[in-house]
């Protein structure tokens, strides 16, 4: 099972999104999990993670976050276009890209 950790501000614009790709792997029968937790909870729930993708409204900590989870595993910001249009198809196929070339 790959598993997606999804951060934002507050973890519940990200939350949503989560939903929708949790559907859309069940649909596709990609076995996967997708959660969102605030930025503030990252260190508690990095560790069952195989990527880290970022709301864009926190993209710009990208590096920052990178350094937090001492660069075990991706890290990456979610394009504002497919946040805001909640396209789970695209956040997941990022993701699986991502996980897939480390």
């Amino acid at each position: 099972m790959k598993k997606i950790l999804l951060i934002c501000n507050e973890g519940m614009s990200t939350g949503f999104l989560c939903n929708k790709m949790n559907e859309y792997a069940q649909q596709q029968g990609l076995d996967i999990h997708a959660w969102a937790v605030p930025e503030s909870a990252l260190e508690g729930q990095y560790q069952e993670a195989d990527i880290v993708l970022l709301g864009p409204q926190i993209g710009y900590l990208m590096e920052s976050i990178r350094k937090r989870v001492h660069n075990t595993l991706p890290v990456d910001a979610i394009s504002p276009i497919d946040f805001g249009r909640i396209n789970a198809k695209s956040v997941v196929e990022q993701a699986l890209s991502l996980i897939n070339k480390n």
